[in-house]
């Protein structure tokens, strides 16, 4: 598990517009230690991030209201100390955006749907040693 600093339990946001990837997300990761917030769409996220700060955001690639890669864009503009994982069950990782952002550090890490538990844990281990290397 993570080790926290002086009990803060990392703040980590979860994009997705099925409910129910949310829940998933947010009681596997929870059960972690982490302190999770969930958003079905690309505009309540922009609005959350514009004022809190999260260390580690997981975004589903495709929303109804735009797309995650260009969410995840609008994201590292506004918190590039942010790490982000994408999520996606349209994209695989050899996907050419999905290598790109990749290789130029854009995601910490991919997760292609359906995942298992370990995919989500580890990636958001990885994502918060990011995030840590970033500040």
């Amino acid at each position: 598990m993570f080790r926290f600093r002086l009990g803060r339990r990392p703040h980590i946001l979860v994009v997705d517009d099925e409910p129910d990837m949310c829940w998933a997300l947010e009681n596997i990761l929870s059960h972690e230690g982490y302190q999770i917030t969930t958003v079905t769409n690309g505009k309540e996220a922009l609005e959350l991030v514009r004022e809190k700060r999260f260390e580690a955001v997981f975004i589903d690639a495709k929303l109804p209201d735009m797309d995650g890669i260009e969410l995840s864009g609008q994201i590292k503009e506004r918190r590039p100390e942010a790490a982000i994982v994408m999520i996606s069950g349209y994209f695989y990782q050899e996907d050419k955006a999905i290598e790109e952002g990749l290789a130029q550090g854009l995601y910490a890490g991919f997760i292609g749907k359906p995942f298992n538990l370990d995919e989500v844990r580890l990636a958001a281990k990885k994502a918060l040693e990011v995030a840590r290397g970033r500040r």
